[in-house]
């Protein structure tokens, strides 16, 4: 009986090792599994950075006195900052910021007397910005990845325009001289929802076709201020009055798109070059136009990070 006793023992012994190899083998499968699943969440944070050109069609209203373009038609600039984060398996959430803007137009003139220089300016221009914040969610269509998004868009807006500028600078500091100034400007503060949908279809493992379409509708307060600054000198003084100022509620809406061709050459980055189209209405007062088209090319990076 003594001389079974060990051989009970070892298969005792091989029995446990067995068991335990065998749930050692189960568990790394169920973690191999767990990192492989579709179904996990990507705790990555993906960051989009784009920039665009818009050639202006926007001019100022004639009933200011000045029909020239808003803007330097060469130098309308867009530019975006976009944080994608995965929430669940086909839901996340995005927070983006954007900015458009039409350089500063201005022409001038300027005449040299005996006596000192007598110079005379016109100018206008604008900036706007938005802020996003949405939750999107994906749907499979064949191949194709679909993103259904809604949320709310703050809308800020900033005009200098029609503004006039004469001044006299007199040869002698004792002769008297000084600058006349009419200046306008106009300001908007709004927020609204906004929807739309973007898709990605691939054509092969880097390349791909892109495209979106959304529209918004924002509620909000704008400023017009319509004044003239007056400064003399000898002696040295400075007065500054306003003509007209109002404040108005007012909706201002917009519908955008865009296509274009995506380039993934790494895992976790993405180059994009398309067309992209924006079309606001009641976006800026002094406008001939109630509506206000941009359109141009874009560049967009995207890394995961």
């Amino acid at each position: 009986m003594r001389a079974r006793a060990p051989g009970k023992l070892l298969a005792t012994v091989a029995a446990s090792a067995a068991s335990v190899t065998s749930a050692g083998v189960v568990a790394a499968h169920a973690e191999d599994t767990k990192v492989t699943d579709p179904s996990v969440i990507d705790s990555r944070v993906k960051i989009a950075f784009e920039g665009a050109f818009f050639p202006n069609t926007v001019h100022s209203s004639n009933k200011l006195g000045n029909s020239d373009k808003l803007g330097d038609s060469k130098d309308n600039f867009s530019g975006s900052i976009a944080l994608t984060k995965q929430i669940s398996s086909d839901m996340d959430w995005r927070l983006a910021g954007a900015f458009r803007t039409g350089k500063d137009w201005s022409v001038g003139e300027s005449q040299t007397f005996p006596e000192g220089t007598i110079a005379a300016s016109l100018s206008d221009g604008f900036s706007f910005q938005t802020f996003d914040f949405d939750i999107g969610k994906h749907v499979k269509v064949q191949t194709a990845d679909v993103r259904f998004f809604g949320g709310l868009r703050i809308l800020h807006t900033d005009q200098k325009g029609y503004d006039y500028s004469f001044s006299a600078t007199p040869n002698d500091p004792s002769d008297k001289g000084g600058s006349y100034d009419k200046i306008g400007s106009s300001e908007y503060w709004g927020i609204g929802p906004r929807a739309g949908a973007e898709a990605y279809y691939p054509l092969s493992e880097t390349w791909g076709l892109t495209g979106s379409v959304s529209g918004s509708v924002m509620w909000g307060r704008r400023n017009d201020r319509f004044g003239i600054n007056v400064t003399t000198t000898n002696p040295d003084n400075h007065q500054s009055v306003t003509l007209f100022s109002e404040s108005s509620s007012e909706i201002v809406t917009s519908v955008d798109a865009s296509a274009g061709l995506s380039w993934t050459p790494l895992a976790n980055t993405t180059f994009t070059a398309g067309y992209k189209v924006e079309q606001w209405h009641n976006l800026l007062e002094n406008s001939n136009h109630s509506n206000q088209t941009f359109n141009g090319p874009f560049l967009r990076l995207e890394v995961k990070m």
